[in-house]
């Protein structure tokens, strides 16, 4: 039995953890005495949802086998036969693909966030019966996954929050 695993690519999850990391650095920072309140809350308003965020996207897997598909995600895990699966769609928005998966127990949604999207888009596809995968599925299926401006903008963010911890940090080297 083959069985596959698909992670957020590593080339997101990387630049979203250092973000994490430095937004938890300047929360630290600013709790020092020399910090505001103001400080305080933004660092806190931008490092909760950013870590959660990674811990999410960190622990976030797609398992296909010749039984189902199971979506693991932070405290979750959901699994689907194939037999179960009524309809399999496709929706692309700007750059970003999603398989949306239809079953018995709702609908699942798989993004091409994921390593590997075009096997595992053709995992699906693969193994549901034909006439409940629309063509734009199919299609996907050989293409390479795109999207690469999240990666990007996570990068900069902590490019930018990089400077902020070396202007905070001059005073103390002085």
């Amino acid at each position: 039995m083959s069985q596959h695993v698909y992670r957020i690519r590593r080339a997101f999850l990387i630049p979203l953890g250092v973000d994490a990391f430095l937004l938890l650095f300047l929360f630290v920072i600013s709790l020092l005495p020399q910090g505001s309140t103001t400080e305080r809350l933004v660092f806190a308003f931008f490092f909760f949802p950013s870590g959660y965020l990674f811990l999410e996207c960190f622990f976030r897997r797609v398992t296909v086998d010749e039984g189902g598909i199971v979506l693991r995600r932070l405290w979750r895990e959901k699994r689907v036969s194939w037999e179960e699966i009524t309809h399999v769609g496709g929706l692309s928005l700007h750059r970003k693909v999603y398989i949306l998966l239809t079953t018995v127990k709702g609908f699942f949604i798989v993004s091409n966030a994921y390593g590997g999207f075009s096997e595992l888009t053709e995992g699906i596809v693969s193994r549901v019966d034909p006439s409940r995968a629309e063509e734009e599925v199919r299609l996907q299926a050989g293409r390479p996954p795109l999207g690469s401006a999240h990666i990007v903008i996570a990068w900069i963010a902590a490019v930018f929050m990089a400077g902020i911890i070396l202007i905070k940090m001059l005073p103390f080297m002085a």
